[in-house]
Order: C-alpha cells, then sequence, then structure tokens
C-alpha cells in the first residue's frame, strides 16, 4: 500500500473534524445572531414603552399607575442589561469556535497537501519505473535482434 493511501483515513478524519467544527461555528454564529435579534427587540420595546408613557403622562397619569410605569421600565432595563451579557457571552463564544474551526481547517489542509505531495511523489516514481523499464525492453530487443542479424 503507498504511503498517500495509508494517509487516506487520516485525510478523511481531519476532514470530518474540520467539517464538525465548521457546523459548530455555524451555530455559533446563528445563537448569536438571535441574541443580537433578542436585544434589539428589547430596545425597541423599550423605546415603544417610553413613548407610550410619555405620551400618557401629558393627558395625566395617576402617581400608582406611574409607579407601575417605572417599575415594569426597571425591569426592562433589566432584561436589556442580562441580554447585553447574553450577547458578549455570545460573541466569546464565536471567537472561540471560530479560532477552533481555523485550527482544524490548517490542520486538514495541511494533511491534503501531504498526501498531494506525496501522491505527486508516487506518480513520478512510477513514471521512472515505467521509463526503466520500456528502456530495459528495449535494449532486450536490441539486443535480440542484434544476434539474428548474425
Amino acid at each position: 500500500m503507498t504511503a498517500s493511501k495509508r494517509l487516506k483515513p487520516i485525510k478523511n478524519l481531519a476532514d470530518k473534524t474540520e467539517k464538525n467544527a465548521a457546523q459548530d461555528l455555524g451555530k455559533s454564529l446563528s445563537y448569536q445572531q438571535d441574541q443580537i435579534n433578542k436585544l434589539s427587540q428589547l430596545i425597541g420595546y423599550r423605546e415603544e414603552y417610553l413613548v407610550k408613557i410619555s405620551h400618557q403622562s401629558q393627558t395625566g397619569v395617576s402617581g400608582a399607575r406611574l409607579q407601575q410605569y417605572h417599575r415594569f421600565l426597571n425591569k426592562l432595563n433589566s432584561a436589556i442589561t442580562e441580554q447585553r451579557e447574553t450577547v458578549k457571552v455570545s460573541e466569546n463564544h464565536v471567537v472561540e469556535k471560530k479560532g477552533h474551526w481555523r485550527q482544524k481547517n490548517s490542520r486538514a489542509q495541511a494533511i491534503g497537501k501531504a498526501v498531494e505531495k506525496l501522491k505527486s511523489k508516487e506518480k513520478t516514481q512510477t513514471s521512472r519505473k515505467e521509463m526503466i523499464q520500456a528502456d530495459e525492453l528495449s535494449t532486450q530487443a536490441f539486443i535480440r535482434n542484434s544476434k539474428m542479424a548474425m
């Protein structure tokens, strides 16, 4: 068995590992985008809520109602703060997954190049052997023809 064929299972494993790392990165990116969208929704909802409070306060609002608005706004601000932290954690996770994928990708490419180099070397060796065999056959035919001519 040639060296390139012996490395083929290793190459396949490296490719599979790289593919899995790429899928993990994709999932992390998708999760990150979901968290960013949730944060945007919360901020948008807070803005809408502030506009609503502003309009209602111009027409007159009871003190109890204003306190409810204030408590709800505090809860909404807390949710936004927590969501920002979740986004930050997801960004760190993406960076980690990207580094892992790059490592696996580099390894798979290096193994692929090594396999291709071995294949090229084996092809060159095969060509040389065939050339030597053709030369030997040619020499033997020449010798036979020379003996027959005598």
